[in-house]
């Protein structure tokens, strides 16, 4: 299960413009900050467990949440993108409708592999894989990229930050689609031979808009009292989060200090939509401190008044105000990293009592309320808190630690002990972003071999990270770089420097590049990520 969330959770960075050169992606890296959703477009609103269809042809039938869920994700994406809007959403839904019917289908008979990854069931149409029936025969990406949802629902609009630009062809790609019929539109970027297919599932679309999204604008409904609910949702959609850092006593992963950390950190692609947990009143729709972007609900839950906060939003991930009403599922904000934040993800607090009482074990509350199936914190030293004031010494990998085991951020595989490093180092670092494997073909580099991760820490790929953000790298470099020897590790590359065991006694020294890359660049020279590679054997 935690692979198939990491593995979504990474899908939105692959389109960061350094993504060759870190990889499949990094974990928590902000790199669709700047996109901000498009006024007049479409939010989503509460997930539905089934919704029933008909055809343009008559052909009644109904979708499971799974297939909703995929469509949420073709929404979500596409109300990202400048010049997509709810046209462009439709146009994608109804291609995917008629593609695999809403489904990630694997093709085993061509590419046995991609039974590896999550999926709805087995396709057989060439070697076509996923929503929307891509092959990596004509471009479209390779099995580990057309095997995520969200990787190909960016594939389908394309435009030029897009992963395949200029060929094959998105929906952006194609001058004129505007103007097209939406059927047509979606003829010319799938280039199907059945070119009519499309517009029989263009009211199948209409209706899943309408279904999952609301209206958007700032007035939401009137101040007031608490609405009264039982029902309680998980605040990031299904498949998008990984658990970094629970309730409870830890080190703060930019002041050092050691205090109590009243929320759930959950790791989400910046963007990602924020759902209310239950239905209520918004009391706090604003920036404040350290939590950045800050959302307040308060709740009326079994007769209990409870609040709920949503913090690290952007300025324009914000998409309510104090008084509006909202309901349960309903999309509230999106992910970031302002405030007091090393990377991408929602800090969530449950407050029993309203806005101004005590936090509790958010992962509890959630259980408690059949919204989640969590680790829950434990009386003293929760789970992966460190009890010292600094992170504790990490402990040596077991068994070979050159045999190859799944990346948990990638499609890919990685040795047993960068695996480990990167567990050990996620433990006491729990904000930091990942990317391990990539196949990085006609390039001398350890991440196809598995050896190699890059690191970022809230600063978005191909900016110099803030200060905190800073200090917070050279935080966890120094603790590699003083475990080396437990941890495995070869050599550390990180603002323009490199350290190595073979060389210790030179200490950091100049980074020439490696032969591969541009060390006077901001990417090229790592200074907005930090490179650690593992050695081979004992």
């Amino acid at each position: 299960m935690s692979r198939k969330l990491a593995i979504a959770a990474l899908a939105l960075m692959f389109f960061a413009p350094a993504a060759a050169l870190l990889g499949i992606g990094v974990l928590m890296n902000p790199a669709a900050a700047h996109c901000a959703t498009p006024a007049g477009t479409v939010n989503l609103g509460p997930l539905p467990d089934s919704l029933t269809v008909t055809t343009a042809n008559g052909e009644t039938f109904t979708l499971a949440r799974q297939q909703l869920t995929h469509a949420a994700a073709i929404i979500a994406i596409g109300n990202g993108l400048d010049d997509v809007g709810r046209p462009g959403i439709k146009i994608a839904l109804m291609a995917a409708l008629t593609e695999s019917t809403l489904r990630m289908l694997t093709n085993t008979g061509t590419y046995p592999e991609s039974a590896n990854y999550p999926n709805d069931g087995n396709g057989s149409d060439h070697d076509s894989l996923g929503l929307f029936q891509m092959r990596p025969q004509s471009g479209w990406g390779t099995v580990a990229e057309l095997m995520d949802p969200t990787y190909q629902a960016r594939a389908f609009f394309g435009g030029p930050t897009g992963p395949n630009y200029p060929s094959p062809r998105g929906l952006l790609d194609i001058p004129g689609w505007q103007q097209m019929d939406p059927g047509s539109a979606a003829q010319a970027v799938e280039v199907s031979a059945y070119p009519d297919r499309y517009r029989n599932y263009e009211p199948v679309a209409e209706s899943i808009l309408t279904a999952l999204t609301i209206s958007s604008g700032p007035a939401l409904g009137s101040g007031g009292p608490a609405s009264a609910s039982s029902r309680v949702v998980f605040p990031l959609p299904e498949g998008t989060w990984v658990l970094t850092s629970p309730f409870g006593m830890r080190t703060h992963p930019i002041t050092g200090e050691r205090k109590l950390h009243t929320g759930t950190d959950f790791a989400a692609p910046d963007g990602t939509p924020i759902l209310a947990a239950a239905s209520g009143v918004v009391t706090v729709a604003e920036f404040s401190g350290g939590y950045g972007g800050l959302i307040v609900i308060e709740h009326t839950i079994d007769g209990q008044k409870v609040a709920t906060a949503y913090a690290h939003m952007w300025q324009t991930g914000i998409h309510v105000h104090a008084g509006d009403r909202v309901t349960a599922g309903q999309h509230i904000g999106d992910v970031g990293s302002s405030g007091m934040s090393t990377g991408a993800h929602l800090h969530f607090e449950v407050r029993p009592g309203g806005t101004n009482s005590e936090a509790i074990d958010a992962a509890g509350w959630l259980n408690q309320h059949g919204a989640a199936n969590l680790p829950t914190a434990t009386s003293g030293s929760p789970a992966a808190c460190n009890t010292a004031g600094t992170p504790g010494a990490p402990s040596g990998v077991d068994g070979d630690p050159d045999r190859l085991v799944d990346d948990p951020t990638s499609g890919g595989q990685i040795t047993a002990r960068m695996l480990h490093l990167y567990q050990q180092t996620l433990a006491a670092f729990p904000d930091t972003g990942w990317g391990c494997y990539s196949p990085r073909p006609g390039t001398k580099s350890e991440h196809p071999l598995g050896r190699a991760c890059d690191i970022t820490f809230g600063n978005q790929i191909g900016q110099r990270p803030n200060p905190a953000q800073l200090e917070a790298g050279w935080r966890v470099t120094n603790w590699m770089k003083d475990n080396a020897a437990v941890l495995g590790v070869e050599y550390l590359i990180w603002q323009g420097q490199i350290w190595s065991v073979a060389r210790d006694a030179d200490g950091w020294r100049p980074y020439n590049g490696g032969g591969m890359h541009d060390p006077a660049s901001i990417t090229g020279g790592h200074f907005d990520h930090l490179h650690v590679t593992v050695k081979v054997g004992a």
